[in-house]
């Protein structure tokens, strides 16, 4: 009986793959990024707060 051989490589990744990784990759860069700029943006307004108008809290308060 003659049977049929498969092929031992791997085959290419298809095109629709291929594209969606890439789609995911720049999502989350972009994410990444995004995060980045905002936390910059929070520390450079955080230096600019008149720090002498901010209430120092009591926790003992809750006890």
């Amino acid at each position: 009986m003659l049977t049929a051989r498969r092929s031992t490589g791997q085959r290419p990744m298809p095109k629709g793959l291929i594209f969606l990784l890439v789609m995911i990759a720049v999502v989350i860069i972009y994410t990444i990024a995004k995060v980045i700029r905002l936390n910059r943006l929070s520390e450079q307004q955080w230096e600019q707060v008149d720090k002498s108008k901010i209430k120092e809290w009591d926790d003992d308060e809750w006890d």
